[in-house]
């Protein structure tokens, strides 16, 4: 255990490593607040790469923010990009990091602990193939079933035993004001309860379909529950537009990461897919209904929100995975009805309580 060591050998500068994407970034979140308020002298850093850097800006426990280019775009096919990328490895052994820890478990980010030339490299015990680049593997706790617990575990493998999880997800008095300004202009009244809704999800098994999100703001509104539609699936979006029958508050492509971590904060309730809107909205501590299909939603869902997954993964044939459906439409996500999400809707909208 390297607690020892953060304390007697004196270590001035960590390392964290998560380069991408924005729901696991933001499931990393904690691990910078376990180690702020466990070890206040020593400065933290982190490497992202570039399309991602917004989630840590302002996050008050890091001293500074590296970026990187994404190894597989465009960009970096240039010889100037890789210059620029070989170049920015190079600078890591300026910052003398006394410690490393690669919460991402890629060749891309071993390649980024190994240039530091750190003396103490910290990865997971299941990185076996990236061994040589780490000095220690992290063993994970059992009780560590959730990928928060387990990043976690990378801080309490240190000595950072947090008493409580927080995610610090900062947001400027400008964005939430442009979010609450943008909310009104689309007739959300302020201070009253509404439902953000992202229809989206990155792979086609994981979306519940676009009837059933217009079915569903069809029914809040019903209800008296106005519905404001948030995705950058411009696409996803349109077909939702399509089939919905009443007026809906639609801010799609008008919000930055920011502004929508503001609307997602004065949302009563967010619904969503296994997409990173929902673990964006859990940093707001906003209540998140979480659709799930394939995925394993102890290990995934939305953190300490385990009660508002509804799932159907018993439709699932014993050959579907988290990435492959064996039928031609994934029956999981089709036996989610609008009838039990609205119901669940309305039901935490009426608690009027975050749940833990």
């Amino acid at each position: 255990m390297l607690m020892p060591l953060v304390k007697s050998q004196k270590i001035h500068r960590i390392l964290i490593i998560k380069l991408s994407a924005i729901g696991d970034i933001l499931h990393a979140l904690p691990v910078s607040s376990a180690l702020g308020e466990a070890f206040p002298e020593v400065e933290l850093y982190w490497a992202v790469e570039e399309p991602f850097k917004t989630l840590l800006e302002g996050n008050p426990y890091l001293k500074g923010v590296l970026t990187f280019p994404k190894l597989n775009s465009k960009l970096f096919r240039s010889a100037k990009a890789r210059r620029d990328y070989l170049h920015r490895l190079r600078e890591l052994k300026s910052y003398n990091f006394d410690l490393v820890l690669d919460l991402q478990g890629l060749t891309k980010s071993a390649l980024i602990s190994r240039a530091t030339k750190a003396k103490n490299r910290l990865g997971y015990h299941w990185q076996r193939e990236l061994a040589k680049f780490v000095n220690e593997a992290v063993p994970r706790s059992p009780e560590s079933v959730h990928i928060v617990e387990q990043y976690l575990d990378v801080a309490r493998f240190i000595g950072a035993t947090p008493s409580k999880v927080t995610f610090p997800f900062s947001i400027s008095e400008e964005d939430d004001s442009a979010a609450f300004s943008l909310l009104q202009s689309e007739g959300i009244v302020p201070n009253s309860p509404f439902v953000s809704i992202n229809p989206a999800s990155a792979l086609a098994i994981k979306q519940w379909g676009a009837e059933h999100y217009a079915e569903l703001i069809n029914a809040l509104h019903i209800e008296g529950i106005p519905s404001a539609l948030v995705t950058a699936d411009k696409a996803v979006a349109q077909a939702v537009a399509e089939r919905v029958t009443v007026p809906f508050a639609n801010l799609v492509g008008q919000t930055t990461l920011k502004q929508l971590g503001a609307v997602l904060r004065r949302s009563a309730v967010h619904v969503c897919g296994d997409t990173g809107s929902g673990h964006l909205a859990t940093a707001m501590e906003c209540p998140v209904i979480s659709l799930v299909g394939p995925t394993d939603p102890d290990r995934a869902c939305p953190y300490g929100q385990r009660a508002n997954v509804i799932t159907h993964r018993e439709a699932c044939s014993a050959s579907c995975t988290w990435h492959h459906c064996a039928y031609p439409q994934p029956h999981c996500m089709q036996a989610i009805t609008v009838s039990e999400v609205t119901k669940k809707t309305l039901s935490l909208i009426h608690q009027n309580i975050k749940p833990d």
